[in-house]
């Protein structure tokens, strides 16, 4: 089966072309205020390099956040839109539990944490494998020294830009854990777990689709935000 997975969500995005497990083409964009300009042509761009169009493909994913409001809200219009004209299956998934997958060989417990602005990251710690990542605690939204502080006693691998922004609060409360420094490219492994979702029955219709927020937009929350005199 082929396999189309689209990452706006995250400041590493872009589309990847999958067969089965394996990935077969990926095209990254690095520029997200362009996703909205870019994507639906670097997706017939990818499929049309290994002769494709869109009605071959037999399944579609997507970051589904946490990360930009904008780019979920993107990517995921784009995925419904095809899975929905096309009649086929989808799976949204987490940034975050993709990103913690990314390092399934190096680790056994990955703990991720993205930027998300406010003085706040995004974080989610996880049991990973060769076929999954399991959450040890729901994902949140809070400010990295309150996360850190929340995760169990064993010793993880840490992961993700917003790692590598609090670094040193990371290092102070967390001495015996690993750091790694790295970016948030998630499309390789959108594609291989969203390939276990299907080889489990566990893909989605468009309408069943959700976006990942884990909290309000800035707009959002400035409606609820009482005035400060």
């Amino acid at each position: 089966m082929y396999l189309l997975a689209l990452d706006t969500a995250t400041n590493s995005g872009g589309v990847a072309l999958a067969r089965n497990a394996e990935l077969v083409g990926l095209i990254l964009i690095k520029q997200p205020l362009e996703y909205s300009e870019r994507i639906l042509r670097y997706v017939d761009l990818l499929i049309g390099e290994f002769g494709l169009s869109l009605d071959r493909i037999d399944g579609f994913t997507v970051a589904a956040g946490p990360g930009s409001f904008t780019g979920i809200r993107i990517g995921l219009a784009t995925v419904k839109g095809f899975a929905q004209s096309l009649e086929r299956p989808a799976v949204a998934l987490s940034t975050l539990e993709a990103l913690a997958f990314r390092f399934r060989h190096f680790h056994r417990r990955i703990a991720v944490m993205m930027d998300a602005r406010r003085q706040q990251i995004f974080g989610g710690a996880y049991e990973v494998s060769e076929t999954e990542a399991r959450p040890i605690l729901p994902e949140q939204a809070a400010p990295p020294a309150e996360w850190i502080r929340r995760l169990p006693a064993q010793r993880f691998a840490w992961v993700g830009d917003g790692t590598q922004m609090y670094a040193s609060t990371l290092a102070a409360l967390r001495p015996h854990d690993r750091i790694l420094r790295t970016d948030n490219t998630i499309l390789p492994e959108l594609c291989r777990l969203a390939y276990e979702r299907f080889v489990r029955g566990q893909a989605s219709t468009a309408e069943e689709l959700r976006a990942n927020y884990l909290r309000a937009s800035d707009a959002e929350q400035a409606r609820f935000d009482p005035p400060r005199s």
